[in-house]
């Protein structure tokens, strides 16, 4: 699976667990975007990241 389609379905289990994001998005390659439903926005570094370190990455900045 492609980092595009992890963080897809990422996104849905991020929304699912009611943390007050909106979205999760990938910027580029290197670089994903958390959308909080305040509008505010976190970007996550997740260059050369496997998925199970995609998840500690993301939620290191969610908290």
């Amino acid at each position: 699976m492609n980092k595009s389609d992890f963080i897809t379905i990422f996104e849905l289990t991020l929304i699912s667990a009611n943390l007050d994001i909106i979205s999760l998005s990938l910027v580029d390659d290197n670089t994903a975007q958390i959308t909080f439903k305040g509008g505010g926005t976190r970007r996550v570094n997740i260059e050369a990241d496997s998925h199970s370190a995609i998840i500690l990455d993301v939620m290191k900045h969610v908290y």
